[in-house]
């Protein structure tokens, strides 16, 4: 006959709570401080790029500055310009939306709600402002009140429509918990840039994603500083230059040099981002998304600047060939570890460098730059140059900066465990003279 269990005695010890493992419950506590009210180093960021971007599109060519002897404020009263399109007023709404929500977001948890908004409102005005005011001294913009007004407007209607929603996007929305569920604590500065990538394939370049030919752009310019520098103390470069690298003149060898530079490209940028994820991140998915976007982004693009041209003409037989073959490599090289991928990541971006600045032009180029600086926003197409110039070599540096901030968490925790082992040694010693003291 069975044995009833007697009931618990209510003096009885609970039994102890099943215990998580500690990369569970290290996760579980990061999640935990990231949903409290902080601050958005992303959104911070994002505003300091977005407002150099202002500036940029606003004050480009940066040429040609004249003293007409017009007040630099003179638009204020100046009466309503003869010639604006709704394009143009709608152009300028939107494109201030972004700087008011980021004002916003930035400014969270100090300042929210309506204090907020008017922030944003006011710094819209201030930059709008200033932008008006210099482009009195350029001959190729003319400052406009309307334009300050439609600006001012485009940044009180962003932030009025993200203000609501600030603690929910920051502290505890489903962006923040994704930010810290798939991307390291110090990743902030790699997801401005990921971000950035589709952006950066904009501007056509020779071969697609042939991002990074910076130096090269100003090599083939007489005019440039650096050509002039070269000229003058480094001659020999010149013939060097001239004389490296394949130049091939049928279209199967511009296929290849396609498909190197596509595929280093792609691979790089793909090893780059997953460094930033946590190997819990649905990497394979990411990357799709991310590479999805930037395809859809430059056909859009190419659509608005050429509506009678196919939107796809830059995607070449090699450029998709390019894009098969590397993103079979990529599915294999994320199984590597984490600073494998890293050095995978960096020899990649070195080398999309090196070839986009030293291989020769490409004759079957889906479209001339020129024929795209005639284009319409014609002040943003070169922003997007300097973004796809720059992008591999922030990319590059980043890199670089995790290897250094590694190596001082390993020197760190060497120290650390050098310490704790003296300590430990010194208390075994005294431990030890304790015991053969003999005892009264």
């Amino acid at each position: 006959m069975a044995q009833a269990t007697p009931p618990p005695s209510p003096h009885s010890p609970e039994p102890p709570e099943p215990q998580r493992s500690q990369p569970e419950d290290t996760r579980q506590s990061e999640l935990e401080v990231a949903l409290l009210p902080r601050h958005s180093p992303v959104a911070r960021v994002g505003l300091l790029c977005f407002t150099l971007l202002v500036v940029y599109a606003s004050l480009y060519p940066f040429t040609g500055w004249v003293n007409n002897g017009v007040s630099a404020f003179a638009f204020l009263t100046a009466p309503k310009p003869r010639y604006i399109t709704e394009f143009d007023l709608l152009t300028n709404v939107l494109g201030y939306c972004p700087f008011g929500a980021l004002v916003v977001l930035s400014l969270h948890p100090r300042v929210s709600g309506a204090r907020a908004t008017l922030i944003a409102l006011v710094a819209g005005a201030l930059l709008s402002g200033s932008m008006e005011a210099l482009q009195t001294w350029l001959p190729t913009r003319i400052s406009s009140n309307i334009d300050l007004i439609t600006n001012a407007l485009g940044s009180l209607l962003g932030a009025a429509v993200v203000a609501p929603f600030t603690s929910a996007l920051v502290d505890r929305g489903t962006l923040t918990r994704l930010r810290y569920a798939w991307f390291e604590p110090y990743a902030s500065f790699a997801i401005i840039l990921i971000l950035l990538w589709p952006f950066a394939q904009i501007f056509p370049q020779e071969h697609l994603f042939g991002m990074g030919g910076i130096v090269r752009e100003w090599l083939t310019d007489p005019d440039s500083w650096p050509m002039e520098l070269v000229q003058a103390y480094f001659p020999a470069l010149i013939a060097w230059q001239d004389n490296i690298g394949l130049r091939p003149d049928d279209m199967q060898g511009q296929l290849m040099l396609e498909t190197m530079v596509t595929a280093s490209s792609w691979i790089g940028t793909g090893l780059f981002a997953s460094i930033a994820m946590r190997r819990t991140a649905p990497m394979l998915r990411i990357l799709a998304g991310l590479l999805t976007a930037a395809l859809i982004i430059k056909a859009a693009v190419a659509e608005l600047q050429f509506p009678d041209d196919n939107a796809f003409n830059w995607l070449s037989e090699g450029g998709r060939f390019a894009l098969l073959t590397s993103s079979l490599v990529l599915v294999l090289l994320l199984r590597l570890p984490r600073w494998l991928r890293a050095i995978l990541a960096t020899l990649a971006l070195a080398t999309l460098i090196v070839l986009t600045n030293v291989l020769p032009s490409n004759p079957y180029a889906w479209i001339s730059e020129q024929g795209w600086r005639m284009g319409r926003f014609i002040h943003f197409n070169s922003l997007a140059q300097w973004l796809g110039w720059l992008w591999p070599l922030l990319a590059f540096f980043y890199i670089i900066w995790r290897f250094e901030q590694a190596s001082v968490r390993r020197r760190l925790v060497r120290r650390a465990r050098r310490r704790a082992t003296e300590r430990a040694v010194a208390a075994a010693t005294e431990a030890q003279q304790e015991s053969k003291r003999p005892q009264s």
